[in-house]
């Protein structure tokens, strides 16, 4: 019963509307107003999307059948549950507990029909062979319009024959023309909707073009079960001939209204224009209020924070129109003016007219709404008072927020904002992140911030919420009124202690991680450039801060040790964003880019040290070797470092990434002419000069694709002498 063929193609631009400037009907960060009734009234989307028509259409399905089986439960005089009316209405199951003859009739009716008008690309030539013959099945529903007793059956039958005739093209006019009676009686059915729909789209299919759509615009009301059909058939209006054919077709100025305000939900409309149109016609008119509202709502997009939108809208046209409309109700109006005069950044005449709307409608949530957003938009500080008076003020009205977490989000977003214009990062980050704590987001220092902003008292109510969001989101536990760090915190935490090479502390800390298995030894050091083998180690993150801690002791006490300078040093490599176990140092490990410059160069430039005493010290040659391309790849990623991109994170403003540029490309030869330019690559050149002759070089020059191109481009443009 569902009216899928009604429904027409999609994006098509009407010819006769005048282009206007304007945002996107797209999703919008905020919105503060409340649901209306009218049909399309609360999409802030483009309703030509592929998007947002199939949302429509999914919506209308589950309507249309949900209230489909209350009818068909009242007329069983609620015998049957909804469930078990489900299952022999549209599944035909269990259909002798239904006693009705007449019913029954009706229900097999429907199923003999049912492959007849309902598109089945999987079905065999022998299946379509042994359906009914589909005229047998129409003559069978016409006659029992004429001998069903029952009036609500009758116009059932009604909506089977017409939809049968519509399909298999056998005079759906006549049928509608002959039976249309039967829709001025009492009974109240959807049936009735689905009939006129049918009746529609049955004209535009027999070129009645102008009449059909006149015909589907009736359904354009909120009473309507298909109010949809209304708009997704009124592209077949083109030319201005057609448009002024309509026009005639109206018997009351509202159904002109009607027709302007369906002009207007198409995204090239322009609307003011609509508006004025209709507000001619009918200056009380609901389609007024109706395009209105849409419009109000589209310029909702001025409270976006991260939008690509081009923000072209004409505010000032629509203060002007609207500050000479009359109506005998004002509340839109005005609401729209304070709104308008908001976006214009006058602020005196907003809060005029936002104090008058204040007074005539007290408990209007959507005007309480208002007013708290232009409050929030003259902040111009923030201060432990102000901080108590806008926590009172939003917990007061998110408590009745009805259509979203608008009035929450954009509190925290102005506070974002007036923390940042006083240098105040840590609340920054905190109404930054309120919804959503993602532990990647830390560094050492600001983690530790949180944790005593988290521990120590809090001076307005306000950061007490802080507290209470966080704690809940986060599961921080409560100890003596303080909030101690969650599991996922403190294994965050440890990470960071590690990739600031506080090894003793991040072992300390006693966090659940320490128990799991080092993917890959740390203190490796492979011909690989990152020190990965397939061989899975057995090493706990434990086991490897212990053995960590007991090099740095031994190095305490000999500083020249060849081993503990060599396995300290590849320890430090590893634990860089070029190694095998930078997982350690970070929450979240990006492929591409690094955030911790500092760090990063800190860790390579001191395994540079490390690893230039081990070869010093060193007697045997192979390990010298060895040594000293470790100290090549430790060279490579100090080049890296100081040659990467520094880019601004796309969701963290505050925070700057690093790209490598040398990672982007395939054939990377070119990038080792910089790298030799910039007078780089004299441990490449050393392994050739001193150990060219040795087993571990023959393979490396095997395995080292970085080696192989070093020395490749080091032929063609050798490197200049020494400054």
């Amino acid at each position: 019963m569902i009216l899928r063929s009604l429904i027409l193609t999609l994006f098509i631009k009407l010819s006769i509307f005048a282009c206007a400037g304007g945002w996107d009907y797209n999703q919008k960060e905020f919105v503060f107003l409340e649901n209306r009734k009218m049909p399309f009234s609360n999409i802030a989307q483009e309703i030509n999307s592929a998007n947002v028509y199939n949302t429509i259409l999914w919506a209308y399905e589950e309507k249309n059948k949900e209230e489909n089986l209350k009818e068909w439960q009242k007329e069983l005089k609620n015998t049957y549950n909804l469930e078990e009316i489900e299952k022999f209405v549209y599944k035909r199951e269990n259909l002798e507990k239904l006693k009705d003859k007449e019913i029954l009739d009706y229900i097999k009716l429907v199923e003999k029909q049912e492959k007849h008008v309902t598109y089945n690309y999987y079905m065999s030539d022998e299946e379509k062979a042994k359906l009914k013959d589909y005229k047998q099945l129409l003559n069978e529903a016409l006659n029992k319009i004429e001998n069903t007793n029952s009036s609500w059956l009758k116009i059932r039958y009604f909506y089977l024959a017409l939809r049968l005739a519509h399909y298999k093209k056998q005079n759906p006019l006549e049928i509608y023309e002959k039976y249309k009676y039967l829709l001025q009686d009492d009974t109240k059915t959807i049936a009735k909707d689905w009939i006129l729909a049918l009746n529609a789209g049955a004209l535009v299919k027999s070129g009645e073009i102008v009449k059909g759509v006149y015909e589907f615009s009736k359904l354009f009301d909120e009473d309507k079960i298909n109010s949809h059909l209304s708009y997704y058939n009124f592209f077949h209006i083109k030319t201005n001939d057609q448009w002024n054919e309509l026009l005639n077709f109206a018997k009351t100025p509202e159904e002109k209204t009607k027709f302007y305000a369906l002009r207007a939900l198409n995204e090239n409309s322009n609307i003011l224009e609509e508006l004025k149109n209709i507000y001619a016609l009918d200056k009380n008119s609901k389609w007024f209020e109706f395009v209105l509202f849409r419009e109000l709502l589209n310029t909702q997009h001025y409270f976006d924070q991260y939008s690509d939108y081009e923000r072209n809208f004409d505010f000032k046209k629509y203060i002007e129109f609207l500050k000479e409309v009359k109506k005998d109700d004002m509340y839109l109006v005005n609401l729209s003016l304070a709104y308008l005069n908001l976006y214009e950044k006058n602020f005196d005449e907003s809060s005029k007219i936002t104090q008058e709307l204040l007074k005539n409608y007290p408990k209007s949530h959507e005007v309480q709404t208002l007013a708290y957003v232009l409050y929030l938009q003259q902040l111009k500080n923030i201060d432990i008072k102000t901080e108590n008076d806008i926590y009172e003020k939003m917990i007061s009205l998110t408590k009745n927020e009805t259509n979203s977490s608008s009035i929450h989000d954009y509190t925290f977003v102005i506070l974002e904002k007036l923390y940042l214009e006083k240098n105040d990062k840590l609340n920054a980050f905190l109404a930054n992140h309120i919804n959503y704590l993602d532990e990647a987001v830390f560094d050492l220092s600001l983690l530790e911030k949180f944790e005593t902003f988290m521990k120590n008292p809090k001076d307005s109510k306000m950061k007490e919420y802080f507290a209470q969001v966080y704690a809940k989101n986060n599961k921080l536990t409560e100890e003596n009124n303080n909030f101690i760090l969650s599991e996922s915190l403190i294994n965050a935490k440890t990470k960071l202690l590690i990739n600031n090479l506080k090894f003793k502390e991040a072992l300390t800390l006693n966090a659940s991680i320490l128990s799991e298995k080092v993917q890959f030894n740390p203190f490796n050091g492979l011909i690989k450039g990152n020190n990965r083998s397939g061989k899975q180690d057995t090493m706990s993150l434990k086991e490897f801060l212990e053995k960590i801690l007991v090099i740095q002791n031994e190095l305490e006490k000999n500083p020249k040790s060849v081993m503990d300078n060599y396995l300290f040093a590849n320890a430090l490599y590893n634990l860089s964003y070029f190694g095998n176990s930078n997982i350690l140092t970070t929450v979240y490990r990006s492929v591409y880019s690094f955030n911790d410059y500092d760090l990063q160069k800190e860790k390579i430039d001191l395994s540079i040290k490390h690893y230039t005493i081990a070869k010093n010290e060193a007697k045997e040659k192979e390990f010298k070797a060895k040594i000293t391309y470790m100290l090549a790849k430790a060279e490579l990623a100090s080049y890296d470092i100081k040659y990467s991109k520094k880019e601004q994170d796309y969701y963290n403003k505050d925070l700057s990434r690093y790209d490598l540029e040398r990672f982007w490309y395939f054939r990377n030869e070119k990038i080792y002419d910089e790298y030799i330019k910039n007078n780089y690559g004299k441990y490449f050149d050393i392994l050739k000069k001193d150990f060219s002759d040795t087993k571990y070089y023959n393979e490396l020059i095997k395995e080292c694709a970085n080696l192989r191109v070093y020395e490749k481009q080091n032929i063609k443009k050798p490197k200049p002498a020494m400054q």
